[in-house]
């Protein structure tokens, strides 16, 4: 688990309550910049976070899955960078200008579509469901979900040293449920 992978995450979970000003034209920054994401360095910036969290995205029929596990000794970490990330929510809704990678661009576009957000809290993590019943908004989540899942898989492997550091769980299922 040694990605800076997981950083997505939290992004997922504030975004979808935002109209988002965006510091960046649509398409212009990185799909993922964990680093300088107004929204994405909170997971950064927690030590060890990154690296003690598990990320999976699935497609379904109406919509897409987002799934995080987060190691036992880091919930108060993972708590932390999700309050950062609703104050920075919160500013964005202000009107405030920031840089935001193209996921979170793009997630907040799917909300602005109309797509639906529930945000299930587990007792090692969270889970995000993102649907509609618009066939037209579903298509807008499959091509978010899938250039999700082909960015991350590309990501993945860049970080990979020999060791695979994801374990054997699936982080691109692509099926859609049927």
């Amino acid at each position: 688990m040694k990605s800076k992978r997981t950083a997505l995450v939290i992004a997922v979970f504030t975004l979808a309550a935002l109209a988002l000003p965006l510091g960046a034209a649509p398409g212009t920054s990185p799909w993922f910049d964990l680093e300088n994401c107004s929204m994405c360095k909170h997971m950064t910036a927690e030590k060890g976070l990154m690296e003690h969290m598990e990320w999976e995205n699935h497609l379904t029929t109406d919509g897409m899955m987002s799934i995080t596990v987060v190691a036992a000794g880091y919930e108060e970490a993972f708590a932390r960078s999700m309050e950062n990330m609703k104050a920075t929510g919160e500013k964005l809704m202000t009107g405030e200008k920031m840089y935001l990678c193209g996921f979170c661009q793009s997630y907040g576009g799917l909300h602005m579509a109309g797509a639906n957000f529930e945000h299930i809290q587990t007792k090692t993590g969270t889970i995000e469901l993102v649907t509609s019943h618009d066939p037209e908004v579903v298509k807008k989540i499959h091509a978010h979900g899938q250039r999700t899942i082909d960015e991350y898989m590309k990501m993945v492997a860049g970080e990979s040293h020999g060791d695979h550091p994801h374990g054997d769980h699936s982080h691109g299922d692509h099926s859609h449920g049927d």
